[in-house]
């Protein structure tokens, strides 16, 4: 009676970090992406795009993450987009873990780069790391394809925020 109760638990908390691992680290389309971005309002996103694999793109995470830290109190969201293949989710969420990434973090469920590159931006080569600075209500769409240190990205964000102030 006691192990089925103990593979009971074990089962319910295995379930329930899966549950927490995809709720987490959530596969998503463009279109989803999209969505998100146009129904901001207000809110400036920052998207970074990038994968476990880049070296430049995990240097500059932190830079990201002490962005939405530092301005917290303000209408932001920084979401890190991972180009990481779908089948690769479970190590991205090991990854985002590792990590302690606090920022949302999605992987691009799309299959075809010539497809969603030119969507993103007509400027994007398809390098990364990439950034993609949105704020609907000032019309903002600015797309970068740069490795950012803290500085550089603080200035992008506050132009953003300062614009038609």
């Amino acid at each position: 009676m006691k192990t089925a109760w103990i593979c009971a638990f074990a089962i319910a908390v295995l379930s329930t970090d899966l549950a927490t691992a995809q709720e987490r680290v959530p596969l998503v389309t463009l279109n989803e992406l999209e969505k998100r971005l146009q129904n901001g309002g207000d809110t400036t996103f920052v998207v970074n795009l990038w994968a476990t694999w880049c070296a430049p793109c995990v240097a500059e995470m932190p830079h990201f993450e002490r962005l939405q830290a530092e301005y917290r109190l303000k209408p932001l969201r920084v979401i890190f987009v991972s180009l990481d293949a779908a089948k690769y989710h479970d190590a991205v969420r090991r990854f985002v873990d590792a990590k302690g990434l606090k920022n949302e973090v999605w992987i691009l469920d799309e299959k075809n780069e010539q497809h969603f590159i030119p969507l993103i931006s007509e400027e994007w080569s398809g390098a990364i790391p990439a950034t993609l600075f949105v704020n609907t209500s000032k019309g903002v769409r600015i797309f970068s394809e740069q490795e950012f240190d803290y500085q550089q990205l603080e200035r992008d964000y506050l132009a953003i925020v300062q614009q038609n102030q």
